[in-house]
């Protein structure tokens, strides 16, 4: 028994009253019985007595049904008569029934919607609905709930969008009327993890998706294939290259059996997919016959073989040939992809094209091989400006998690021509952009990589000095993998968060002078001659710091961090991991700045010039030990 067949059974579940014949087509509905359903209310206009409310609940459950069998512009009509009969009657909850239906099949399409324009719409309408039954406002709230989950998706603002679907789905989950779209809410909650990089929690809720799509119905059918496709993709970031290939297949033969048209999109995914998992297999055979089954699928529904995601996917079968002729065809068919895009790009749908971006990424690996085995520096030439188009298009499209990894990709191609500068600054970026966007497996494995390189700077020196071969670096800076996190051939493996060790609090005001020092161990002496010289390091660093953007130095075995409020540097020596130490720091100085006595004592110490003593700050060291010391 399913989840929505037990919830069918629970007595306190919340029933919308409407007409016996309109919830039995309901039930129906709810089991995967949708050309029942539409049998059962066929007659229903010719029921004696029916009320407007009646009428508008017949109307919506008819569209609403119509929409899972595919049968769109049916839909689409009956959902705008109701739109306009309920503005008539001036009832804003039916105006939000039809709002949000007629919003879900333009999701369908991929006619984006004006998202946010239709949350504020319902909202305003929410508000002047506040005289209605509050179980009604209720399932509209998880109705604009929904929609807010979906914007924030859609601008991959994913911890946003998880944080409206579990609180559309703690309604839904109590309304029978909307238990079929229970199902929809956990495989965006899937999809929100899976471009968070927590793969465990996508495969959760999409498994659980998965197990609620019952019955035949289209929308049901393309709900599963959808599910399945996400599945296998997960599965092959998670390097289970089996699982994948049988989620993408079972993909692909539901696609395949529907009509053609809305979903050849969909379909051509599932090729790529399959081609790039058996390639990755080292099974060109199995990539040779899904391409030529693409091929045939192409033009049995009118398309050319100049398909994108088939030239992309011919491009990778070639690039795998051992033929020299055959990896410089593959060359061509990328450059000419990327040349296509500055002619369409302006007309693109919002966010970014993914045959786009996995073609850019594919021209970097291509090149990045050839640069391994020539080892000429002069290729890195043609990479760069392949990392700028992907850094640009990331940013113009907010794809948060592509942005942090391509400034990561371009940190590590700096790296192999020995600028530790640009290196140093576009990993401190590309953490930043992972932490503000919530991205934390990301953010934590990218400060693990700046806490390595600052480990290696020696064995970067040595290099240097004795000009090592580019496989070499390569192999130092990692950068196989961070191509492979790209390319979603493996998953993001963050280490595991182990406390630093606390050594030294200071608070410097301008010119290095030092304001307050708070040791948390004997490790760095106060009083000695050394410290002088380290607070004179620390001044050079600070200028690094807010002159190139820089977050991290290193001194011997110690790692320090500093922040700044107005005239002051907040700087804290520790040893060990960066990334818990960063968001203590953070957390200080934040709260620090909003204490207003704190800052008011800074400044009167700062003015003439005295050195503050923790008794001149009786409640200073508490909060210092609650937020360093606390694990």
């Amino acid at each position: 028994m399913n989840f929505i067949q037990e919830r069918q059974k629970d007595k306190n579940l919340i029933r919308i009253p409407m007409h016996k014949e309109l919830e039995q087509a309901l039930n129906l509905l709810n089991e995967g019985k949708e050309e029942e359903a539409l049998e059962s209310i066929a007659n229903f206009e010719n029921v004696e007595e029916l009320n407007q409310d009646d009428l508008h609940n017949y109307r919506g459950l008819k569209a609403f049904i119509l929409f899972y069998m595919g049968r769109v512009q049916e839909c689409l009509k009956i959902v705008e008569e109701n739109y306009q009969e309920s503005r008539k009657q001036n009832k804003p909850l039916l105006i939000i029934d039809s709002i949000f239906l007629k919003w879900q099949i333009m999701v369908l399409l991929g006619r984006a919607p004006k998202l946010w324009e239709d949350v504020v719409s319902c909202e305003k309408l929410l508000k002047s609905a506040s005289q209605e039954p509050p179980y009604e406002v209720k399932l509209r709230e998880g109705y604009l709930f929904f929609m807010k989950g979906y914007f924030h998706y859609w601008e991959h603002n994913y911890d946003k969008a998880i944080k409206h679907h579990k609180k559309c789905l703690e309604i839904f989950k109590n309304y029978y009327i909307s238990l079929s779209i229970v199902p929809h809410v956990l495989n965006i909650l899937g999809g929100s993890y899976t471009f968070k990089g927590e793969l465990d929690l996508a495969l959760k809720y999409n498994e659980e998706s998965l197990a609620l799509y019952k019955g035949s119905s289209l929308i049901t059918k393309m709900g599963r294939a959808g599910l399945y496709q996400f599945i296998g993709t997960i599965f092959f970031q998670k390097g289970d290259l089996d699982q994948a290939i049988e989620y993408l297949k079972k993909s692909l033969k539901i696609f395949e059996q529907t009509t053609p048209g809305l979903w050849v999109a969909w379909v051509s995914v599932d090729y790529t997919s399959l081609i790039k998992v058996f390639l990755y297999k080292d099974s060109p055979d199995e990539a040779q016959e899904y391409l030529e089954r693409f091929s045939h699928y192409l033009e049995q529904n009118k398309k050319s073989e100049k398909y994108p995601w088939y030239r992309l996917s011919k491009a990778r079968l070639l690039r795998s040939s051992s033929r020299i002729r055959d990896r410089a065809e593959a060359e061509k068919i990328l450059k000419q992809l990327t040349e296509k895009h500055k002619s369409t790009k302006s007309i693109a749908n919002h966010g970014l094209s993914e045959e786009f971006s996995e073609v850019l990424i594919e021209l970097c690996d291509y090149y990045l091989e050839e640069l391994r085995s020539t080892n000429n520096l002069k290729i890195i030439d043609d990479i760069k400006p392949l990392v700028i188009r992907l850094l640009k298009e990331s940013e113009r499209t907010n794809s948060y998690t592509l942005q942090a990894q391509a400034h990561l990709l371009y940190g590590k191609i700096s790296l192999l021509q020995m600028n530790m500068g640009d290196t140093r600054r576009y990993l401190t970026q590309a953490q930043h952009i992972a932490e503000e966007h919530s991205l934390q497996l990301l953010a934590r494995a990218i400060s693990t990589e700046h806490d390595n390189l600052l480990e290696q700077l020696d064995k970067w020196e040595e290099f240097k000095a004795s000009d090592a071969p580019i496989s070499e670096r390569m192999a130092l800076a990692s950068l196989n993998e961070s191509v492979e996190l790209l390319q979603r051939k493996r998953a993001i493996k963050a280490p595991e968060l182990i406390n630093e060790e606390p050594v030294l609090l200071l608070i410097l005001a301008g010119g290095g002078i030092l304001l307050f020092s708070y040791p948390f161990s004997d490790e760095i002496k106060i009083e000695d001659e050394i410290f002088g010289g380290f607070l004179s390091a620390l001044t050079s660093f600070s200028d690094e710091v807010f002159s190139v953007g820089l977050d991290r130095a290193k001194f011997g075995q110690y790692t320090v961090l500093m922040n700044n409020i107005a005239d002051f540097s907040f700087c804290y020596v520790f040893k060990g991991q960066t990334y818990i130490a960063k968001k203590k720091l953070a957390n200080f100085t934040e709260n620090f700045q909003k204490n207003t006595s704190m800052m008011q004592i800074l400044n009167k110490f700062n003015q003439t010039n005295q050195v503050i003593e923790v008794k001149d700050f009786p409640f200073l060291e508490g909060f210092i030990k609650e937020i360093f010391t606390n694990k």
